[in-house]
């Protein structure tokens, strides 16, 4: 976030203000202390009114910085405005002992309850303000803080107040030695808690720690004054509790001014083991000094101190080992998830592409080693963008997550399923040859299809899958070194499953298609319809090969992928208008007469018609239209020429005629290679464009346009049905 540089000068300035402001005060404050040295009602009127300036402006400027806190620092402020009340009100007491009795306050009074009530308040505040970090430090810093005053009290009780006091302790000298240790402890409270537990502090904050310290400091040296009887109102001790109201009023201007965040809490934080261990074990050195230097042997007392100082680091050591156990705990489990993270798929609970990939590679490597097979299942939900579309995403999510389990429930224990793409998965078959592979992946296809998935809104959708095997390592298969190609067979596999009516199980090279391979939604019903147009005329493939052979001569012109599909396409169907022509005619061996001609010819347009009318693929109509077109423009049924004849249409043209030539029909018998290439060459130019003719006959040369095959539909297959009937959708 860009900062305003208007803004930070005017805190810069707020800032040199306010610290003018309250050194002006101090300076003033002490010159009016030097000069009521000589007069003991000067010095208690400094002492005990104008004293209460700083105090009395002190309790609204923390309320106001308590209004414009947030989060725990309100909290905070709030308390610190609690605590500095009761210290204002204990010097109002304070003052009013001094002008109403002859001796002033005794200790203890009621001004010491409200002092000690006003220290009791600041220890929470600080320890809410940091309430952000766990527990365990939380405790370890109270504990910390216990041992801290702890020795200090026992160090400085027996060093320096004790000898100071008669054999029997005056309760006020108890009450004055306390002061100091409530703050010791709310200071130890800050550094342990706040600046070892957290990233960085409010300077508010640390302001009021060092006012607090400055408390401490002059809380001490009152109750070094206290013992020795040497306390009176013109003492220049009043200078640091001066210094302290001071602070802390800079403290709640600063917070009122400039807007602070809640501390922030650090992943690891450090540990202030040597604060509480150097000041217990130079406590405990010290006691044992003085016990030496005197009788010569150890009282009690120091003792009862040492066991308790020590007792408490330990207790501190324990806790610290418990909170690092279970951080080490954490951090190990949070590597674990991490781990399981980075090789499972997040929504299905799968292996994610990346591990299978790894796993692949491994696993070739065993079968190889063992000389087992290898096998693997690609897995495609069916229309699945479907039930994105019409239920929302959620409910894909829910199905995805259903898959997942299904295809874990039909697998075998040894193998592994990833989460391959988006509505894709995949199976990774150890030792597995193709027909295991097929008994698993039918498994798969028939959970998924049994039963229907409820969505969270109960409603029930049906789903299916197409399945494409492979397999590796196996006699005629591919080798297992050559993974990619695995995965590509078994990606083809999928594919041919797709393109062949979904939900089946395909194994690679079991199904030879071209325009459904590069077409997978190319119209089933229209497909059906060039089949058994295709048996009604010869025992051999006509329109799969006229595909096959369109697809190879359209890469040998250097076409784009999108043309070759088109144009793989649109052979495949070129034929569908010879619905509409009577079988007799199709079939009749001698000359048609002019009428049949005209009936024959007007199947390009039918063809077209059926494409536009009965699918959404209108886009291979032109090419349908243009098969019989010629390049010299007397073809039909539009009588176009040259580039006016769409290039997949030319292509079409010549993989037709070759077919026909080739093809044994009852109007022609099958002509030699040699007289079908004698034709094309005479055609070229005329009916054929040169280019395209040029491009199938190398083709020819090279081995690549192969025989008909013979139909896998017989014509005693195909129904003879009236001509009205064979009109429209199959």
């Amino acid at each position: 976030m860009a900062v305003d540089p208007d803004r930070m000068a005017a805190r810069r300035r707020f800032t040199q203000l306010t610290v003018v402001a309250g050194a002006a005060w101090l300076l003033f404050y002490a010159l009016l202390t030097g000069l009521s040295q000589d007069s003991e009602a000067s010095a208690r009127f400094v002492s005990n009114v104008i004293y209460l300036a700083p105090l009395v402006l002190l309790v609204p400027l923390c309320c106001l910085a308590a209004r414009r806190a947030s989060g725990r620092l309100r909290t905070t402020w709030w308390l610190l405005t609690a605590s500095n009340l009761l210290w204002l009100i204990g010097e109002l007491i304070w003052s009013g002992y001094a002008y109403l009795t002859p001796d002033g306050a005794s200790t203890p009074s009621a001004a010491d309850v409200l002092y000690l009530a006003s220290y009791a308040l600041a220890l929470p505040a600080v320890v809410v303000g940091f309430a952000g970090v766990r527990s365990g430090r939380r405790l370890r810093g109270l504990l910390d803080a216990a041992l801290v005053a702890l020795a200090v009290g026992a160090a400085g009780w027996t060093l320096v107040i004790g000898p100071l006091l008669p054999r029997s302790p005056q309760v006020g000298a108890v009450v004055a030695f306390v002061y100091p240790l409530f703050a010791v402890t709310i200071v130890t409270v800050l550094i342990v808690v706040g600046l070892c537990g957290h990233r960085a502090v409010p300077r508010s904050i640390l302001i009021v720690g060092a006012a607090i310290t400055l408390a401490g400091l002059s809380d001490a040296g009152y109750s070094y004054l206290y013992a020795i009887h040497s306390y009176d109102d013109s003492s220049w001790l009043n200078l640091g509790w001066q210094a302290e109201a001071v602070l802390l009023c800079g403290a709640a201007l600063t917070a009122a001014r400039i807007p602070e965040h809640e501390p922030r809490v650090r992943r690891l934080d450090r540990d202030a083991a040597l604060l509480p261990a150097a000041v217990a074990v130079v406590t405990v050195v010290c006691l044992a000094a003085v016990d030496h230097l005197g009788d010569g042997s150890l009282r009690l007392s120091t003792l009862v101190i040492a066991v308790l100082l020590f007792s408490g680091l330990l207790i501190r050591q324990a806790l610290v080992t418990r909170d690092r156990t279970r951080l080490a705990t954490a951090l190990d489990a949070a590597l674990r998830e991490q781990e399981r993270l980075a090789i499972t798929d997040g929504l299905t609970g799968l292996y994610n592409r990346r591990f299978f990939e790894e796993m692949l590679h491994l696993e070739a490597d065993r079968s190889a080693r063992q000389g087992a097979a290898l096998s693997l299942i690609m897995i495609d939900l069916d229309r699945f963008k479907k039930i994105n579309d019409t239920y929302g995403h959620p409910a894909g999510d829910v199905v995805l997550a259903e898959t997942a389990n299904r295809i874990r429930r039909a697998v075998r224990p040894s193998d592994l399923v990833a989460r391959y793409g988006g509505e894709e998965f995949v199976c990774l078959l150890p030792s597995a040859d193709e027909e295991t592979a097929l008994e698993v992946a039918e498994r798969v296809r028939w959970l998924l299809a049994r039963v229907p998935m409820t969505l969270p809104d109960s409603r029930e959708v049906r789903l299916t899958a197409s399945l494409g095997v492979a397999s590796a390592g196996i006699r005629g298969g591919r080798p297992l070194a050559d993974i990619q190609g695995l995965i590509h067979d078994a990606d083809g596999a999928l594919y041919r499953a797709k393109a062949h009516g979904r939900d089946r199980v395909v194994p690679a090279g079991r199904i030879a298609d071209p325009a459904l391979d590069t077409d997978p939604d190319l119209p089933a019903g229209l497909v059906w319809l060039a089949d058994q147009i295709d048996a009604r005329l010869s025992n051999h493939e006509h329109s799969t090969a006229v595909s096959r052979w369109a697809l190879l001569t359209g890469e040998r012109l250097g076409l784009g992928q999108a043309a070759l599909r088109r144009a793989a396409a649109a052979a495949r169907l070129h034929d569908i208008g010879k619905i509409n022509v009577d079988e007799a005619i199709l079939t009749k061996a001698g000359n048609l007469t002019d009428a049949e001609w005209r009936v024959l010819r007007r199947h390009p347009e039918e063809g077209a018609r059926l494409l536009a009318d009965l699918s959404d693929r209108a886009d291979l109509a032109p090419l349908v239209a243009g098969h019989h077109e010629r390049f010299d423009g007397t073809g039909y049924p539009a009588g176009l020429a040259g580039d006016d004849i769409p290039l997949e249409a030319r292509i079409i043209a010549v993989c037709d005629s070759w077919a026909a030539m080739r093809a044994d029909r009852p109007y022609s018998a099958p002509l030699t290679e040699s007289q079908a290439r004698e034709q094309i060459l005479q055609g070229r130019g005329t009916q054929f464009d040169p280019v395209v003719a040029d491009a199938f006959l190398a083709l020819l040369d090279a081995g690549a346009i192969d025989e008909l095959a013979p139909l896998r539909l017989s014509r005693a297959d195909v129904p003879a049905a009236p001509h009205a009937q064979r009109v429209g959708t199959p």
